[in-house]
């Protein structure tokens, strides 16, 4: 029987440490072929791997593997810093980010070189596994949750106090001085955003520019917002398609379609037989209401996913297939077990949001109404009363001033970091620029344009100077109106 996590669906989603670089092993790059997530491509590069403390405070403490990937530049006098790219989650490769979006990163290899490390818990450095949490049943329960959390600690290899963003953010720096860059370039999507903007602030002078994408606002928590900002995707994606001719020809009464699927899967379970998605083994499993949350909620990221969304639950409602549904929500799970470690993200999350929630400003009536509702909240907060609080600076949840020059993007459907967290972070940065991909959702780094314009920026750190006419010409994934596709 196929079973969907109860808490992969509620979380899919310091002063004194020792000076960056102190006691820094040897980087002994060797030539690699590096395969992305879920072991699609393959990406020729120089790795390293590299030996680091497990505390920075204390130069005696246990040491930890880390990975570091590098794209030696084809220029002939490459400058002085280095471009990387930080990944999200909490608990995604940045290394798998590089290879999956090899075509983009390999383009800035023409003046600089690419150096990029799996933040520590991650991907191949000493990564954080939770097989506990990822091998629970559906449904949220507080004691299941508890004893998930407490499995997931018995088992970890590491204290897992030492795999936060502000140890992470000394790695990069000790990672900079140790390859011999005189600055970075950094890139961060979604999570990532908030380390680039702790590496900003703790060493302003070390950061050339940065780009954030799906931006996070340094004193804002993630978690307290997700249900409430995706029910506001899934209702701007159900009125663009009752302002889309064709699509509301094809589905009138899509809002009360999708009311009555949710009422069905929250009265009972539909027990199907698929093949799965991934492996092609014969599957049973029980359709459950945490499925269709799921399946909803990861297929607003993206705008080629979001377009089938109408068609699907219209197939449901109608015509009882809920194959669909079930094989999209099947594939999910297997793609974010395998994409996120869940015992870095809870690090993550139990040090630096779930402890920064005010729950006097937490709209709960609304949250209840969202198709989501509380449930996600709920379970990271039970597995926060147990997770120990690791590493923080003192300055983490602080709102950020620089003058670094910074790019920022946003989705203008982004379901979990909506364009307006990312003009709450620009408040203070002096020299920077916001550009809105209209009809996009989360993480444009592959987008139209974009690319060019991130590239540009690089080579030409210049926010001000910036001709971002060209998104104008980016648009959503028009509706799927039947198993053909989209009308011609």
């Amino acid at each position: 029987m196929s079973k969907t996590p109860h808490i992969l669906l509620a979380l899919v989603w310091l002063s004194g440490l020792l000076v960056p670089g102190a006691q820094a092993a040897a980087l002994d790059f060797k030539p690699c072929a590096l395969a992305g997530s879920n072991g699609n491509g393959t990406l020729q590069a120089e790795c390293a791997i590299w030996q680091q403390p497990l505390d920075r405070s204390d130069p005696d403490s246990a040491t930890i593997d880390l990975h570091v990937a590098r794209l030696k530049s084809t220029a002939l006098e490459p400058a002085d810093d280095a471009f990387t790219l930080i990944n999200g989650g909490p608990g995604g490769s940045s290394i798998d980010l590089l290879v999956d979006y090899a075509s983009v990163a390999q383009s800035f290899t023409r003046e600089r070189d690419v150096l990029v490390i799996d933040q520590r818990g991650t991907g191949r450095s000493t990564p954080l596994t939770c097989e506990a949490v990822t091998d629970r049943a559906e449904e949220y329960d507080e004691e299941d949750t508890l004893q998930a959390t407490q499995d997931c600690l018995d088992a970890l290899s590491h204290d897992p106090r030492y795999f936060t963003t502000s140890v992470a953010v000394e790695d990069l720096e000790a990672l900079r001085a140790a390859a011999g860059y005189q600055q970075l370039s950094l890139y961060g999507v979604s999570y990532g955003t908030r380390v680039v903007q702790q590496y900003m602030r703790r060493y302003p002078a070390q950061t050339r520019a940065a780009v954030i994408d799906g931006v996070i606002p340094p004193d804002h928590a993630l978690g307290s917002h997700i249900a409430i900002h995706s029910q506001q995707a899934l209702d701007a994606a159900f009125n663009r398609c009752a302002e889309t001719p064709s699509c509301n020809d094809a589905f009138p009464e899509l809002a009360y379609e999708f009311h009555k699927l949710r009422t069905t899967l929250q009265d009972a379970s539909v027990p199907l037989v698929i093949q799965h998605p991934v492996t092609g083994a014969q599957t049973d499993i029980e359709l459950t209401y945490p499925h269709l949350m799921m399946w909803i909620r990861f297929s607003l990221y993206a705008t080629e996913t979001a377009a089938l969304i109408p068609l699907t639950v219209h197939q449901a409602v109608t015509a009882d297939n809920y194959l669909p549904i079930a094989a999209n929500a099947l594939r999910m799970v297997h793609d974010i077990t395998n994409a996120l470690n869940y015992g870095m993200h809870n690090a993550v999350m139990c040090t630096e949001d779930a402890p920064f929630y005010q729950q006097d400003l937490i709209d709960f009536e609304a949250m209840e109404r969202t198709y989501i509702g509380r449930q996600m909240l709920d379970s990271l907060q039970a597995m926060c009363d147990i997770w120990p609080k690791g590493v923080i600076h003192d300055d983490l949840k602080r709102p950020l001033a620089s003058a670094v020059p910074t790019l920022l993007l946003s989705g203008e459907v982004d379901p979990i970091t909506p364009p307006a967290w990312a003009e709450r972070a620009m408040q203070q940065l002096t020299n920077a620029k916001h550009i809105i991909a209209p009809g996009q959702g989360h993480g444009t780094l592959a987008r139209g344009c974009i690319p060019r314009l991130i590239l540009e920026f690089i080579e030409t750190p210049e926010p001000a100077e910036i001709d971002d006419s060209c998104v104008a010409h980016l648009s959503p994934y028009p509706f799927f109106i039947d198993a053909m596709g989209p009308p011609p």
